[in-house]
Parts: structure tokens; sequence; C-alpha cells
């Protein structure tokens, strides 16, 4: 390659300008993607902006860079899960939930108590395989909520847990799974 040839470092600003300011969604939602690809930290801001575009397909995008960029996003993400608006809230539980992390567990399990029944869906979502008596108590609550697809949710994630779990958990788990089937 010629020592003058553009980088993927010299295509960052660009391409955050153009996900952020650019008029085309389709474009916008290649930005991201190309952001998140480039595997830069430098790359978070502009994608946890981008969560709040309005366009879905963007939205949808970004999560899906952010993810893919891993532990370095976690912070950002956290943060964004205090969002005001839900949509915000509901697309970083989505990425937070395809990001191995210690930190993960904890902020997922607080949005399980999220006013908005889409981010408490997606918190349950991300839960899934993720095991452990705290996530399962926590899980176990969300079988009762309002909203069934909520409630659904929450079960599928218990039951992909169910085999790793050991003891008084364990049983209560198996014993709401059974009840959940029942009703």
């Amino acid at each position: 390659m010629p020592p003058d040839a553009p980088t993927i470092d010299d295509a960052l600003g660009p391409l955050a300008e153009v996900l952020l300011d650019g008029p085309d969604p389709a474009v916008r939602t290649y930005s991201a993607l190309t952001l998140g690809q480039s595997g830069r930290p430098e790359a978070v801001a502009p994608l946890i902006a981008a969560l709040s575009d309005p366009e879905k397909q963007v939205r949808s995008m970004a999560s899906r860079a952010l993810a893919g960029l891993g532990p370095v996003a976690v912070p950002a993400l956290i943060a964004a899960l205090e969002d005001r608006s839900w949509v915000v809230r509901y697309r970083a539980a989505e990425a937070l939930g395809g990001i191995e992390d210690p930190r993960v567990s904890t902020a997922l399990i607080g949005r399980l108590q999220d006013a908005k029944d889409h981010v408490r869906y997606m918190a349950a979502k991300g839960l899934a395989g993720r095991p452990g008596p705290t996530v399962a108590e926590a899980l176990l609550a969300r079988l009762g909520d309002e909203n069934p697809f909520v409630r659904k949710m929450a079960a599928r994630a218990l039951e992909t847990a169910e085999d790793r779990l050991e003891g008084p958990i364990a049983a209560r788990v198996r014993a709401a799974l059974r009840a959940s089937d029942d009703s």
C-alpha cells in the first residue's frame, strides 16, 4: 500500500459527520456499519448519538455496531440506559445484550424496572444466557409483568439459564416456568 493511502483512521471523522448529519438514511446506516467495523473506540460517541436517529434502520445498525465494538462501548451504553427517550434506552439495552462483559448484567437488571415495556422486553432478552442467581431472581420478577411480551421474554431467558442454575434458585425457576406454561 502506498504510504499516503488513506486509512480507516482518516475516514472516522467524515463517517461520523455523515452518520450524524447526512440527509440519506441509507448512507447513515452504512456509516454506522463502517464505524462499527472500524473497531476504533472513537466510533463509540457518534454511534451512541445515532441511537436517537429518526430512522429505525439507522438506530438498529448503530446498536449492532456498538455491540460489535464490545466492552469499549459498555460505559457509554450504560449511560444511554438513562436517556429520556425510551427508544435510546431500548437500543442501548439491545446493544448491551450482545456484549460479553461483567458490567452488562447489572445494567440490564436495572432496566427490567423501566417504565416502558419495550425497554423491559429488551433488557430481559439481553439477560438470556447470563446465568446466575441475581439474574434469575430479576427475571422471575418479570414473569408477573403487565405486558405479555415481557413475560414471555423473561420466561425464554430463564429457560436458557435453567440448566446452568443450581440449588434453590434452580428449583424456583423450574417451578415458575411450569406455572407459566400452565397459565
